[in-house]
């Protein structure tokens, strides 16, 4: 629980409980979610499983400390989650949450995994809740067999390593010989009402496909469905150093317990070269979509979004061409469809497609019908805050995580079906962390917006910045100016919750906080991200300079002679940038 601040400092900022992403029951009744807080005094973090009551909005305590994820509803009242063990081994736990409150949750072990697990998914095989199929990630060896934790840490004469090919090393680690696989099996109910696992099989063996994408690849590149599965994987005929295309496949499942002949079957989308992320079936598993880009080795291309109507349930028949539901070069208008979605899932009756998009410093929840016949522009369910994560529930309900630039984490439930099109839906139920931000002294009414003008006028005339001023503003002061440089450089800021970088904490040490997003930035137009190739110190830095000078002329409040300029990656670029020219040019 977050209690008031009596001042929001970088201090309040760390130790304040940072809570995950919210996993609603089938009935949206109640939330798991983890919730972790550091401590200054001991120097030591504390991690807690919790249940949040959504009638009640009490919060009850599950466990402390445990390294536990990927929860998955089993029902109403039963979940199963993975706790990774110090001996990197990984534990599959289920948990009967039926007389919470009252006691304490009910636990078991249901399987043990012998070796480093995470990105779980089930599917109920049986109505009545007594077998589910299973899928999760874990490393494989060259031969395919599981890398435990005895192979993994066996010593060998020499710590060199020969490569004969790319890729070497990846972001924070080294290539080795093993390879993500996903891996099956099911959970069953014995007799005496307690969950089993079965033996896992790794259904990519022999393959050559890896899934998970390393390193930054989850559940959000594949899902489940009863008779098989679908997933994303590098395209194998292709070096993986040089080239993003990924290939979208569906593996037809003939038993979750034994090694048969499953059917791979990849689909074919024609002229699309880039990565693919997002596979994701419908709830009865007949269809089924994707979101892939359509350049080759540009990860910042817009990502359209692929639409299969007829998955194939027959070993002798082959799934429905995709069809791109979204995409249109020709098009650059302020719509969704200028948009590049990051998420999609269905709605739980498979009416609609469900899609998170960054847009204008936002991330929205937008809804539209799966019958796209007359191209209707689809509904955005939210404006305000940054959508970072959306389950459908039953009926028309959706529940979505999300967080903005005064508050750390809200859930909320609201209806993917509006009335009308004027009439947009607000949400049926929430609830935040801080209070919408109150906890820290922190209001909405801090954050605002200006445009300022561009350089590269044939592309857009404005240029977007986010403005947070100090919660105890003073329009007769004059405030000095922190100048916030994203990084990327095809990124954006937006009205979201950082603990790396935060303007309230600026903002309430006495600064007039100004985060642009230049050209080359995201959530304004494949065009103007788009701009940047070629481009990094050209109008990105212009714009930067036109909305330093509007800021001197349009408001009094904000002192330049005591500006700053902060920024990473890019950011950190563009920063040394203009230091160079100043002293060039000064």
């Amino acid at each position: 629980m977050v209690q008031r601040a009596v001042k929001f400092t970088p201090e309040v900022l760390l130790s304040a409980p940072r809570r995950s992403a919210g996993v609603p029951n089938p009935s949206g009744s109640r939330i798991l979610y983890t919730e972790s807080t550091y401590s200054f005094s001991t120097h030591k973090k504390t991690v807690e499983l919790r249940l949040l009551d959504v009638k009640s909005k009490d919060s009850y305590l599950l466990a402390t400390d445990d390294d536990v994820s990927d929860f998955n509803w089993l029902d109403d009242q039963n979940f199963v989650c993975l706790q990774s063990e110090k001996d990197g081994t990984t534990s599959l736990y289920a948990a009967d949450v039926s007389n919470v409150p009252g006691s304490t949750a009910t636990h078991y072990v249901v399987g043990k995994i012998d070796a480093i697990a995470n990105s779980l998914k089930i599917c109920k095989l049986e109505e009545d809740g007594t077998k589910f199929a299973l899928v999760l990630n874990a490393p494989a060896l060259p031969d395919g067999s599981l890398l435990s934790p005895k192979e993994a840490s066996r010593k060998t004469h020499s710590t060199g390593r020969l490569y004969s090919k790319l890729y070497v090393r990846h972001w924070d680690h080294y290539e080795g010989k093993t390879k993500n696989a996903l891996w099956v099996g099911e959970i069953r109910r014995a007799e005496d009402d307690l969950y089993e696992l079965t033996e896992l099989t790794n259904v990519l063996k022999g393959t050559g496909l890896e899934c998970t994408i390393a390193p930054f690849g989850g559940t959000d590149n594949f899902d489940i469905r009863r008779n098989g599965l679908i997933f994303v994987a590098k395209d194998p005929k292709l070096n993986v150093a040089l080239n993003t295309k990924c290939n979208v496949y569906m593996l037809h499942v003939d038993s979750w317990t034994q090694s048969a002949n499953h059917r791979l079957e990849e689909i074919p989308i024609a002229g699309f070269q880039g990565a693919a992320t997002c596979p994701v079936f419908d709830s009865s598993g007949t269809r089924a979509a994707f979101l892939m880009m359509e350049a080759a080795g540009y990860e910042a291309d817009q990502n359209a979004i692929f639409m299969i109507t007829d998955v194939s349930t027959q070993a002798d028949r082959p799934s429905s061409v995709p069809t791109c539901i979204t995409h249109d070069a020709t098009k650059e208008d302020d719509d969704f469809w200028s948009r590049s979605p990051g998420s999609i899932c269905f709605s739980s009756d498979g009416a609609s497609l469900l899609a998170v998009a960054e847009d204008r410093g936002t991330a929205k929840l937008y809804e539209f019908p799966i019958d796209y016949k007359d191209k209707t522009p689809p509904v955005a369910l939210t404006q305000h805050g940054y959508v970072s994560d959306v389950r459908a529930l039953s009926g028309d309900l959706v529940f979505v995580t999300g967080s903005s630039l005064v508050d750390n984490s809200y859930y909320g439930i609201l209806s993917h079906k509006p009335s009308s099109a004027k009439s947009l839906p607000g949400f049926e139920w929430m609830h935040s962390l801080t209070a919408s931000g109150g906890k820290f002294g922190l209001s909405p009414k801090q954050v605002s917006s200006i445009w300022t003008p561009a350089s590269n006028t044939e592309v857009t005339k404005e240029v977007h910045s986010i403005v947070t001023r100090p919660s105890n503003f003073d329009k007769s002061k004059r405030y000095p100016v922190a100048y916030f440089i994203h990084g990327g450089p095809q990124g954006s800021w937006a009205d979201s919750w950082s603990t790396r970088w935060n303007p309230a904490v600026f903002a309430e040490q006495g600064y007039i906080v100004v985060a642009p997003n230049p050209t080359g930035s995201t959530g304004y137009g494949q065009a103007f991200t788009d701009a940047i190739r070629d481009n990094w110190g050209g109008d990105p830095y212009q714009d930067i300079v036109n909305c330093f000078e509007w800021v001197g002329k349009n408001m009094p409040e904000a002192d330049n002679d005591r500006a700053v300029a902060l920024g990473a990656s890019y950011g950190g670029y563009m920063v040394s940038e203009s230091d160079c020219r100043e002293k060039t040019t000064g």
